[in-house]
This record gives C-alpha cells, structure tokens and sequence, in this order.
C-alpha cells in the first residue's frame, strides 16, 4: 500500500525490495534499475507524511 492506495504487482515480485517513485499523477515501482509498474494515483492530494512498513526476515 501506498498512500492509502493498494498496488497489485503479481505474484513474481512478492519477497522483493522495491522502490516507489512518487510523482505528480503516477507511482513508479522499481527493482534495482528495472522498472516493474507504473499506477496511476488516485489521490492527487500532496503526500506530507510517509509511513514505510516491511516484513523482517
């Protein structure tokens, strides 16, 4: 979840790192250098605060 937005990515990339570009109207997912997905957002509302949660393995 991202901002309150769920992304669905497939279940290949499930136990990977990935980053989150946040852009003006899109969040960009990537893996290391490839790009895996891009969403459109639904709230284009500015994003002021950023809460990251992960697994521990």
């Amino acid at each position: 979840m991202v901002a309150k937005q769920a992304i669905k990515l497939g279940s290949r990339h499930a136990g990977k790192l990935v980053t989150v570009v946040i852009e003006d109207t899109h969040f960009r997912i990537l893996h290391g250098e490839e790009e895996i997905a891009v969403r459109p957002r639904k709230d284009l509302t500015p994003i002021t605060r950023l809460y990251v949660r992960g697994v521990n393995s």
